[in-house]
């Protein structure tokens, strides 16, 4: 099993006679196994060099450092709890991604890439281990692709530790530290878990990844199915392994019995923990919004007033929209929603740090409210509409809500036709959801919109609400925004045709959408109007889920 991704049938007969199968270690770069020798991995390279580094604060043996022919498939984990926890990991990606023959310590005038990111778990928070005494932890796993040996990555990865501040010779061990780089699986292919390395200076898997939820559950994110090769688990089986849960139709009971919590990372280090479920309050500056159209725009004084009474009525994010994007509403421009947006953030800013959400679908609105002080992109188009909002996020640093909506507000209700409504929304916000990846916009700074009442009729939404447990799994388990807040779909069912008067019928739409396959409180934002009456609701089915 352990090596069954890349050896013959011959050579996994060889391997089963052998008491000691960590004695070896496999190449896949010649496809064929090798045996260390003296703590040496021995691969085939095109340069190489002798170097030595420090483990656990002891100069470890003499090893070799070599770059390959080819990519080979990665994971690391990464964590820090120390200083700006998130600008650190971001800092260090960064500096993975530009990797050059250099940084390696090899004479060349090549400037190849050896390391490439692919993709990133979500962000959890956890609770130290081992040394309880210290900050809790921001961790995740990224997937890279490199040619760098297993030994040369792991060079690599000290050294950026040590140029963020890490104290590789003196520092304590399992102790605080700005950011811990470790390499979990190295040679991944499809499912198998790639190759086995015990050297003095290093070990892969990694030796503890059984042990660590807050480890196993990235992993889980990047590839659930991924199998150990020397334990022959999954890291999924090894997640509820480590829960002390055997029925496997209760996969997602982990994230409620361990204590690694998802969380929306925020500027200037702050965190939106999804231990709960956050209200997000509606402000909308505009003159013609469907429900509170031409209350605030004409005074910034009063939008703000507005804001902070939403966060004493129990927002967690305050959602700030310059354009009515109700069902037929036409494009405003630009500087318009500028000057109707920033000046109300700006002031907001001043007097709160209440998360702010910038309701625009314009990179440029989104731009310029995030350098007034907003903290996240809510772009009703998904990135749809403007061909440069998901680079314009990704060089802001800064979480994104990514909505589906299929044509404009002036066309979209021409374009509700499904054959399945939950399958088809559901596909194409992942289609969005790598595409804002690929621009590089991590998954961990990302939240999806099914778009209630967006293209949708009303038997649309309400099978989007009704599936919306069946949704989160399609969606790959990626936090949800739902905003069904006084729409239209409600007036339809219920004869209510003043929308301040369908917040009875916003609320059991909240409720209903909370839940996920198994019963369990799901990672939400609910975008709403009446934020006092909705997080009373949530306050109570909370309450209610956990009791006995």
């Amino acid at each position: 099993m352990m090596l069954r991704n890349c050896v013959g049938s011959s050579s996994r007969s060889f391997l089963r006679q052998i008491p000691n199968r960590r004695a070896l270690t496999y190449s896949i770069a010649c496809r064929h196994l090798i045996q260390k020798d003296n703590h040496r991995l021995r691969l085939p390279t095109n340069q190489r060099f002798v170097t030595s580094i420090s483990r656990g604060g002891e100069q470890s043996a003499t090893i070799k450092k070599e770059v390959l022919n080819e990519y080979k498939r990665v994971y690391v984990a990464v964590g820090a709890n120390i200083g700006d926890r998130f600008q650190n990991l971001m800092t260090a990606l960064a500096m993975l991604e530009g990797t050059t023959i250099q940084d390696v310590g090899l004479a060349s005038l090549s400037s190849e890439q050896l390391i490439r990111l692919v993709k990133t778990s979500f962000l959890r928070e956890t609770e130290p281990m081992y040394v309880k005494d210290q900050p809790s932890f921001l961790n995740g796993a990224v997937e890279i692709e490199t040619k760098l040996s297993p030994h040369a990555l792991l060079c690599r990865l000290k050294d950026i530790e040590s140029q963020i501040g890490r104290d590789l010779n003196n520092g304590k061990r399992y102790g605080p530290r700005p950011i811990d780089l470790d390499i979990l699986y190295y040679g991944v292919e499809e499912e198998m878990g790639g190759i086995i390395v015990d050297s003095a200076s290093l070990e892969v898997p990694h030796p503890r990844i059984q042990e660590r939820d807050f480890v196993l559950s990235p992993l889980c994110d990047l590839n659930r199915s991924v199998v150990h090769p020397s334990i022959n688990l999954t890291s999924r089986e090894m997640l509820l392994e480590l829960a002390g849960i055997s029925d496997e139709s209760r996969r997602h009971d982990q994230e409620e019995a361990l204590p690694a919590m998802k969380v929306l990372p925020l500027p200037r280090g702050r965190m939106l923990s999804f231990n709960q479920t956050h209200i997000m309050g509606i402000l909308n500056v505009t003159p013609d919004s469907f429900s509170d159209g031409g209350n605030y725009n004409d005074s910034v004084d009063l939008a703000v007033q507005q804001a902070l009474q939403l966060v004493e009525d129990g927002a967690s994010i305050i959602d700030i929209g310059g354009e009515s994007t109700r069902p037929g509403a036409k494009e405003v421009e630009v500087q318009v929603e500028l000057e109707r947006t920033i000046p109300v953030i700006a002031k907001l800013r001043e007097v709160s740090d209440i998360p702010i959400s910038i309701d625009t679908r314009h990179a440029h609105v989104a731009k310029a409210a995030i350098e007034a002080g907003a903290d996240i992109v809510n772009d009703v188009s998904g990135g749809t509409f403007d061909p440069n909002m998901f680079d314009t996020v990704a060089k802001l640093k800064v979480p994104i809500i990514i909505m589906h909506m299929r044509g404009t507000p002036e066309t979209m209700e021409s374009l509700a036709q499904y054959d399945d409504v939950v399958t088809e929304v559901s596909d194409e916000l992942v289609r969005q959801s790598r595409a804002a990846e690929k621009a590089g916009i991590p998954l961990w700074l990302q939240v999806l919109d099914p778009g209630i009442g967006f293209a949708k009729d009303l038997d649309h939404n309400l099978s989007l609400m009704k599936h919306s447990a069946e949704m989160r799994r399609m969606v790959n388990d990626i936090p949800l925004l739902l905003g069904p807040s006084r729409k239209g779909f409600i007036g339809k069912i219920t004869g209510e045709t003043i929308a301040e008067g369908r917040d009875f019928g916003t609320l059991a739409s909240c409720m209903s959408s909370l839940i996920d396959e198994n019963g369990k409180l799901a990672p939400t934002i609910l975008r709403v109007h009446n934020v006092k009456g909705i997080k009373q609701g949530v306050q109570i089915m909370e309450a209610i889920l956990k009791a006995k």
